[in-house]
C-alpha cells in the first residue's frame, strides 16, 4: 500500500498550523499509539511515552520472512534495519499526524475477489454454468470499495483512504467498580 503521511504542527504564538510531509512510499503496517505495548507483551511502539502528550507513528515495510527471524528484537521492541537504501520501520513522534492511503494493489485484489465470487455463483454444483438474462449490472452495490481496511483498538472500522490521529489534550477519566486495593509494605 502507498502511504503518505503528513504531521500537523501547531505554534503557539501564532495558533496556525502547518503541515508537512514525513514519508511517502510504500509499507506493510501502519500504526500509531500512545503506550508502548501492541498486545501480549510486544513492544511495538519503543517510543510512546518518551514525551509527554505525544504519540508514537510506526511505518514498517519488513518481509514475513524479516519478521520471523527478528521475532524477539521486534517483539522487546529493540529492532531497528540499518540498511542503506531500504528501511525496516520508520518511527514519528508527534502529537497530530493525518493520513492518506492509496493503492491500486488492494483494488486489484477487491475486483479478483468480486469476480471469483461472482463465476461462482454462475456455476452450478454439477459444473454447468446458469443462463443470465442480463450479464452487465450498473447497481451501485456493485461498485468496489476505496481505501484500505482500518482498525481501532483491533475492531474494525470499514475502509478508510484517510485518517487522523491525534492526542487530546483534555484528561480522561477512568471509574473502576472493584474494592479499593491496599498495599502495604
Amino acid at each position: 500500500q502507498d502511504v503518505g503521511s503528513t504531521t500537523t504542527t501547531t505554534t503557539t504564538k501564532k495558533k496556525k498550523k502547518r503541515q508537512h510531509l514525513i514519508y511517502s512510499g510504500i509499507t506493510g503496517i501502519l500504526a500509531a499509539s500512545t503506550t508502548p505495548f501492541y498486545g501480549g507483551g510486544m513492544r511495538l511502539f519503543p517510543y510512546a511515552r518518551l514525551f509527554p502528550n505525544k504519540l508514537q507513528l510506526r511505518i514498517g515495510r519488513i518481509s514475513p520472512l524479516t519478521g520471523f527471524l527478528r521475532i524477539p528484537a521486534i517483539f522487546e521492541g529493540s529492532y531497528r534495519d540499518k540498511s542503506e537504501g531500504t528501511f525496516g520501520c520508520l518511527d514519528f513522534v508527534g502529537d497530530d499526524f493525518e493520513v492518506e492511503v492509496s493503492s491500486t494493489r488492494y483494488e486489484e485484489y477487491l475486483k479478483r475477489k468480486k469476480e471469483l465470487k461472482e463465476s461462482k455463483k454462475k456455476t452450478r454444483w454439477w459444473g454447468q454454468t446458469k443462463r443470465s438474462q442480463n450479464n452487465e449490472t450498473s447497481d451501485e452495490s456493485t461498485k468496489l470499495p476505496t481505501g484500505f481496511p482500518f482498525q481501532h483498538s483491533g475492531e474494525s472500522m470499514g475502509i478508510k483512504e484517510r485518517f487522523r490521529v491525534r492526542v487530546v489534550k483534555q484528561p480522561v477519566k477512568f471509574i473502576s467498580l472493584l474494592k479499593p486495593r491496599i498495599v502495604v509494605d
